[in-house]
């Protein structure tokens, strides 16, 4: 407890954790206190002298104030919160444009916490990434239960567009499935564990586990992710590591998987059959009513509005109410309200191309700044949310945003204090120490 009460480091990784539960489980409000907490820390101490106790500025508030500014990727993070804020310049509708900066406020505030906070050592990330592994698997376990106990009904939803039942909203949950999957890995390439070198088998297990499950899961929006983020790691092991038997291989293995699913896993095939009809209705001008034509109208209509607007957009606090006008005036009668399903679409109807230009420099300037790209994992991280983008206005949600921030940061927090003979965690092969991850 005294270390707790002392430690920024402890404090940190305390309010991580709870962080990544809440986030799993979709639980906002605790999420939220997290991430205040986070930047309280990294603002505040707390100093006990005796039966004395006082809350003071941090001592190394300057120190860290450099720091941040001194690493310029940390700066670009703040990109999707300040596009929001000029354009609310040409903005009508002001709670509508203060509702999306208080979504994106912690873009803004969250890469100061994480400049701020004490360097992630390797092993402390890879144990962030084994508690994701577990939880995602024990959730995953009860989810596919219940599927087994409900098989006909929940069939016979998949069969009209429907989905398993989750936790948390469906899509987000196959995203948070894919980056286990992929955390699982970067934990087998290293060779990771606690007490036993045979844990990585157990890692190894779940990570398969979790691989098949979400193929029956069937949520396209992860799978893609996923395969992405696969075909990604794919290339860097061809060109970066000079792996070709290995790398080609595995692209084989990404082509050859979905097919096998197709195949294999009953509620996969199902759901494909059924994008490919829905896709169908929307072509003829039937889809009201189904998931794929509703989500493939928002774009339209998202792009239209963009279009009208192309160089500065409509102003991102005046989108909802123009997508508003357009399903009255052209979709009152066949298609429900939705804003853009696309991130890309949703920054271009607001902003217009400067504003995508920007966004997306900030989304790429991190990978790319003191070749970042080097690391496998950061880069697969990218994937998986770049491939989001396409299906899902990703960070117009608090889960979104706090889905991309929290990997994104404890990756920077790495990349910014670790030397760079050290920065690659994936291709690694030698064993990590066991170690307290609080120290």
């Amino acid at each position: 407890m005294q270390t707790l009460l002392q430690s920024y480091k402890a404090q940190s990784i305390v309010f991580l954790f709870i962080w990544l539960v809440s986030m799993v489980v979709s639980a906002e409000f605790v999420l939220s206190v997290a991430m205040i907490a986070l930047v309280l820390l990294a603002l505040f101490q707390l100093k006990i002298d005796g039966p004395k106790v006082s809350l003071t500025m941090r001592d190394s508030l300057k120190k860290d104030v450099e720091k941040y500014w001194g690493y310029k990727a940390w700066l670009a993070v703040s990109v999707p919160f300040l596009i929001v804020l000029v354009s609310a310049l040409w903005s009508s509708d002001m709670g509508y444009t203060l509702e999306r900066l208080r979504i994106k406020l912690p873009f803004l505030v969250l890469p100061f916490a994480f400049a701020a906070m004490p360097a992630l050592r390797k092993r402390e990330i890879l144990t962030i990434l084994y508690f994701l592994l577990v939880t995602m698997s024990i959730i995953s376990l009860y989810v596919l239960i219940n599927f087994a106990m409900s098989f006909d009904a929940v069939m016979g939803d998949l069969g009209r567009g429907g989905h398993l039942p989750t936790p948390s909203n469906h899509i987000r949950f196959s995203l948070t499935l894919a980056l286990a999957i992929i955390g699982g890995l970067a934990l087998w390439m290293e060779r990771f564990h606690f007490q036993h070198p045979a844990e990585r088998y157990f890692i190894g297990g779940l990570t398969l586990f979790l691989f098949i499950f979400i193929h029956v899961l069937s949520v396209r929006s992860g799978l893609l992710a996923l395969y992405l983020a696969l075909s990604v790691l794919a290339c860097y092991f061809v060109l970066a590591k000079k792996k070709y038997l290995v790398g080609l291989a595995g692209i084989a293995g990404i082509i050859a998987l979905p097919v096998v699913a197709y195949f294999t896993v009953p509620s996969f095939k199902l759901k494909i059959d059924y994008a490919r009809w829905d896709y169908q209705q929307f072509v003829q001008g039937s889809g009201a009513n189904y998931p794929d034509s509703e989500r493939l109208v928002s774009m339209k209509v998202g792009l239209c509005i963009g279009n009208a607007h192309p160089v500065f957009g409509i102003g991102a606090g005046d989108l909802r109410q123009a997508v508003k006008v357009a399903y009255e005036a052209h979709y009152r009668d066949n298609y429900h309200f939705r804003m853009p399903h696309n991130q890309f679409i949703t920054v271009y109807a607001g902003t217009g191309v400067v504003g995508l230009a920007i966004f997306l420099a900030g989304f790429f300037f991190p990978v790319f700044y003191q070749k970042n790209y080097r690391n496998p994992l950061f880069l697969a991280l990218h994937a998986i949310v770049f491939m989001s983008f396409w299906m899902e206005n990703t960070i117009e949600n608090n889960f979104g945003v706090s889905l991309f921030l929290f990997f994104l940061l404890i990756g920077l927090n790495y990349l910014s204090n670790a030397k760079p003979a050290s920065r690659p965690i994936m291709p690694q092969r030698t064993p990590l120490p066991p170690g307290d991850i609080l120290v």
